[in-house]
């Protein structure tokens, strides 16, 4: 594991404790959650950007409110029904 000196805004620093803090976890664990979050979410966005560079996107919109119209409204099940419904 590596070591990192690292300089940061006193305000962002108070924040971040904070949130830390509430959390339940040290700054540094909160920092490398953090981190780690905001890597995954960049590498997400360019693996899509990649997927979809040659897709038709009226076809994609297309499909997609055709998804979100089976979609049921109504109260989300509980865990306990979702459990249910994965063992049939």
């Amino acid at each position: 594991m590596a070591t990192l000196s690292l300089r940061m805004r006193d305000d962002l620093k108070q924040k971040a404790q904070q949130l830390a803090k509430e959390q339940g976890v040290s700054l540094n664990g909160f920092i490398n959650a953090t981190l780690a979050a905001t890597i995954a979410q960049q590498e997400t966005l360019a693996l899509f950007s990649d997927r979809l560079r040659d897709v038709d996107q009226d076809a994609l919109h297309k499909r997609v409110l055709k998804f979100m119209r089976k979609t049921r409204r109504g109260k989300e099940p509980s865990v306990e029904e979702i459990e249910r419904g994965i063992r049939g």
